[in-house]
């Protein structure tokens, strides 16, 4: 579960056009080779997509949803190889666009199963964005992404709780996938403070990690799904 990975005031608009913006350990002007490990690690994002994908085809699932899951993170790998390889505004939108939207389509998928009506649903969503732009902009430091992070895990802990009483059963599962975010969300802060011991950072294993909720996200959305439709 993901949201907003850059923040505008790390951007620079006169460099859309040429790279030379990067916020890493692994650090260059761009063109592939620069930043290698954070560039090929998104490997494994491509290979979450795939197992995503076969686990929708596999048990059929008809919602919507929870289908173009797969495509969305075959879009955010191709959007992160763009980032760490071509480190511009415009490389940027193409990784923060795709990671973006699978939080907010995973949320609204789990917040539609936790509240009662649509206007929650969509006033939930709302109110999550709305927190997050002081971030985008810049107004407040986002402290390498630990803050605007940290909100998608509350928000993740709050459709925890929602479903706890409907899907007992299926909660366990939920609270795996926030323990690896967490995990994930703190080898991607610490990258700039290793970057004197470890010069390729630990971005990579953040990547690692993001493809592994990825799928186990998908997994468990699938699984809900069927058991709603058996219930």
């Amino acid at each position: 579960m993901y949201i907003f990975t850059h923040n505008m005031a790390e951007l620079d608009i006169l460099g859309v056009l040429e790279g030379g913006m990067s916020t890493y350990c692994e650090n260059g002007i761009g063109l592939f080779y620069t930043q290698p490990v954070n560039t090929i690690s998104n490997i494994v994002i491509f290979v979450s997509a795939y197992f995503s994908y076969q686990l929708v085809r596999t048990y059929r699932i008809k919602n919507l949803i929870i289908r173009i899951l797969p495509l969305i993170i075959v879009l955010a790998a191709i959007g992160s190889i763009l980032w760490h390889g071509i480190p511009n505004l415009l490389t940027s939108f193409a990784d923060l666009v795709p990671l973006s939207a699978f939080v907010l389509v995973s949320f609204f998928f789990l917040l539609d199963k936790c509240l009662p009506n649509k206007s929650l649903v969509w006033g939930s969503l709302f109110a999550f964005v709305l927190i997050q732009f002081p971030f985008i902009f810049g107004i407040f430091p986002s402290f390498n992404g630990l803050l605007p992070y940290s909100i998608v895990l509350i928000f993740g802990l709050f459709a925890l709780f929602g479903l706890a009483r409907r899907y007992k059963a299926l909660v366990s599962q939920l609270i795996f996938v926030l323990l690896i975010f967490i995990i994930a969300l703190f080898f991607r802060t610490i990258d700039h403070t290793i970057c004197s011991r470890l010069s390729i950072g630990t971005h990579s294993l953040w990547h690692i990690l993001n493809a592994l909720v990825f799928y186990l996200s998908v997994r468990f959305f699938v699984k809900l799904e069927r058991k709603e439709q058996e219930s």
